[in-house]
Parts: C-alpha cells; structure tokens; sequence
C-alpha cells in the first residue's frame, strides 16, 4: 500500500548506565564507532551528575540509571523519564516489565501519572519512578520487552522545590538497535579532505567520493568542498558540502568519462565486513536519521541534482540508485521543488517519481530533519518523513509497502549524502563549459546522521538475486 500520511517514528531499545561523578563505562562493540557526543552520556542537572553508558551484553532490555548527588544537594523525590520522543514506535508505560531502585523491587512504585508535580512535561508518555528518598546515590533499572535503540530524550530529577530537565539518552526505536552515529567536530576547522575522510571513517562512513583529486577534469585538491563550520542555530560544528561552478573547480572525480556532471558527496563505508552494520543488507530493516540545510535560493535544474541516494555497491545492476531525494525546477528556474525518485535497473519495477512538487522554498535557508526506514527486499517498504526543525512542520510524508528495495545481484545497498548534479547540457571538457545558465556555487549543510538496524543479516557478504 502507497500512501502520503502523518506518522510517528519508531523506536527500539538498548541498556543504559548513568554512572556517579561524570565517569564512564567502557563501551560495548555494539556503540564501537559512535561519535564522542553519542558515546559520552556525561550529564550534569547541577545537584546530580548522570552519564550513560552503552546496552549491557547480558540483558539489553534492561535500562540502568544511577543518579548521583552532588555535594549540599537535597534528596531526589522522583525521576521521570520521556518514553514518547519517537512516537507511536517507540515504547509506552505499558512496555515496562519491572523496575528496581537500588536493587529492591521498585515496580509498585512507578506510574504514568505526573500528579502534584513542579516538573513541567510536555509529553503524555512517560514513566515517574516515585518515593525515592533519601540517599545519596539511586541506581533506577528499567526492564522493557523488548529492545529498543539509543535515542535523545529528556529527563526530570525532583528534589526539595526544584525540578531539574536535562537532555539524555532513552529508549527507541522499537526492536532496533543504534548501529553508528556521527556529526563533525571542532578539531576538524580548516582541515584537509584526507582528515575529514579519516574522521568519517571511524564511524562508519567515507569522503572519497569527491573533487580533491588532479589529473583529470573538474578537480582541485587545494579546494574547500567540506569543511567543518560552527552553525549558529545549533550552536556546533556541521559539516558543509559546496559544490563550484565559478571557477569551475568539481567535477566527478576528475573521470575523463562523465565529464557531463559535478560530485561532492560522502557515503556509508565501501565495506560490507567491518562495517555491514551501516549498510542496507538483503531482509533487514534499516532507520537513515540526518539533518540538512539547503543555501537560501538553491536553484536546481531540469537535470538531475541528488542530494541523497540509497545505491547498490554492487551487482550487475548498480548503475543508478535506488531511491534519490532530489531538487528539481522547470527549464526557466520557476516550480522548484523536492522530488523523490524510485529505479531498479534490470526490472520493469522501478515506480520513477513518487513524490514531487514538495515547494522547495520551505527548505531553503532552513534545517530540516529527515527519517527514512527501509526493508531491503524485493517486495520491500519505503518510507521518507521530513520535519523542519525550527517549527516542527511536516514538510513530506510519504510511505510505501509494496515497493521494490533491493538490485539482483547485489550484496548491500549505501546511503549517500552531499551535491550530485548534472552541468544540465555542459561538459567539463568544452571551453567555456556551456553549462545551464541556472548552475551557480551551492552549498549544503549536514549533522546529525544516525543509523539503526533491525533483523541485520548473519551473511551480510552473501549475494542475492
């Protein structure tokens, strides 16, 4: 079934561990390849310090915190915890087994109503792990279903008249688990191509797909494709993609065969070992979470112009992606707008355009957050969400279950993320280059990718037809 609707998102769920004093916990090999702000839980409400840790080995459905007073800091009379910040996916008070507070049977203790409380909580899902007293150190272990991924969500710690909130980590994403995030870094400021690649690499992806090459057409390695720059409405560093056509500096890799369009672009890891996890393998299901912002007055053209692809690695039939989130505009620039595109080479059942005319103006200039979840079969699911973040609307909403999400003969599909985009008539090999008249410098920002996994493959490596 094919439909354009409002949805929730899904969650899944992992063990936590909020230890005392700022300290961590080693990380399982799960969380291997987390990014430093997705591995360090390090919290600090100001009377309590809480840091997370990664899922316990023996039972992963249990979620451990232990909250720590600060010295002249009053005794905590509850903790409450957001359970809703994925949704309908994620899960409820009715997903809690059981609850222990310092070991003793706390299950009786804990409720879904806030009651005469000072915490101001917005959400209507959510668990309060009441009567705590005093102590000086409340180890809460949460036991759920089943399990749920790593997500941010907000916390509540209760003592005397005061109600401290803090961002922490909760569970998500039902039946899934956190398989890699990443966003940049301020070490990377003014950085080459090949530290940033290296950076990429620790967590799953690569930069190598760009024009910081010679020898070729459309190459400069001495150009700023990507760097890391301090954005101003997340306070933080992101990663920005430029694409050049004045001077003519990008090209596709400086290949001599497609001089006929321009790459910027990074990936999930050409590696399907080491790093299945990030990849789309044949049956699992995979959840793709990243922010972007397109430049004020981006202007596509009547070609093509990607900004993320999901694409067979390879297989006789990689030659176009699968799916492609893709800007796009009449011949005179007027009607831009977001497309999705759908292909599969070597079968009649590529879907060609499943969402247009999304007005791209409500992009520009602006963050927005996207969702994807994907089964990886022929007679697979596609679905795309995308909220802008300072005000929370739904800019696309889209979702297929009867959808073709798999190329015969491959062994994984990557997702892909930066400016890929036809000179729309013009080559790099002509003097002057004769592109679109429209083609100008552009940027893209992004931030923020996570990846999670469901029913992940044990023969990852293994080809299907």
């Amino acid at each position: 079934m094919k439909s354009l609707r409002k949805t929730g998102t899904t969650v899944v769920a992992l063990t936590m561990l909020v230890f005392a004093c700022g300290t961590k916990s080693p990380l399982s090999k799960e969380l291997t390849g987390l990014s430093p702000a997705a591995q360090s839980g390090a919290v600090n409400t100001g009377a309590y310090n809480i840091s997370l840790a990664a899922p316990s080995d023996n039972d992963n459905t249990v979620w451990t915190y232990t909250i720590t007073k600060n010295d002249q800091a009053k005794d905590a009379s509850y903790f409450i915890l957001d359970l809703g910040n994925r949704g309908a996916e994620g899960p409820t008070f009715a997903n809690i087994v059981s609850a222990k507070v310092n070991g003793a049977d706390w299950t009786g203790k804990i409720t879904n109503t806030s009651g005469n409380t000072a915490c101001d909580i917005p959400s209507a899902n959510f668990v309060k792990v009441d009567g705590l007293g005093a102590a000086d150190q409340y180890v809460i272990e949460l036991k759920l279903d089943t399990i749920y991924s790593r997500v941010k969500t907000t916390g509540w710690i209760k003592s005397g008249a005061s109600c401290a909130q803090q961002v922490m980590d909760g569970p998500g994403y039902r039946g899934y688990q956190l398989s890699s995030a990443m966003e940049s870094d301020a070490a990377l400021q003014d950085k080459p191509y090949n530290d940033i690649n290296t950076y990429m690499k620790k967590f799953g992806f690569d930069y190598t797909e760009n024009p910081h090459c010679t020898g070729g057409y459309g190459g400069d390695p001495n150009g700023v494709h990507c760097a890391a720059e301090l954005d101003p409405y997340f306070n933080k560093y992101v990663f920005r993609f430029n694409i050049h056509i004045d001077p003519v500096i990008d090209g596709d890799r400086c290949s001599s065969g497609t001089v006929d369009r321009q790459r910027n672009e990074m990936k999930s890891a050409t590696n399907n070992t080491t790093w299945a996890k990030v990849q789309g393998n044949w049956d699992e299901w995979q959840i793709l979470e990243w922010k972007f912002r397109l430049a004020p007055g981006f202007q596509p053209t009547t070609s093509f112009c990607h900004i993320h692809q999901l694409k067979a690695q390879d297989g006789p039939y990689n030659g176009s992606p699968l799916i492609t989130i893709t800007p796009r505009a009449n011949s005179n620039g007027s009607n831009k707008r977001i497309q999705i595109i759908h292909s599969v080479d070597g079968a009649s059942t590529g879907k060609g355009t499943i969402v247009d005319n999304i007005p791209l103006s409500d992009f520009e200039g602006e963050w927005v957050q996207v969702k994807e979840e994907v089964h990886y079969t022929h007679n697979g699911s596609y679905s795309c969400k995308i909220v802008r973040v300072r005000d929370g609307k739904v800019l696309l909403d889209f979702k297929d279950d009867n959808i073709d999400m798999w190329r015969k003969g491959s062994s994984y599909i990557r997702n892909k993320y930066g400016i890929y985009r036809s000179l729309a008539g013009g080559k790099l090999n002509q003097n002057p280059v004769g592109q679109s008249p429209l083609l100008k410098n552009e940027s893209l920002w992004l931030t923020d990718f996570r990846v999670y996994e469901k029913n992940p493959n044990p023969n990852p490596t293994a080809v299907h037809d």
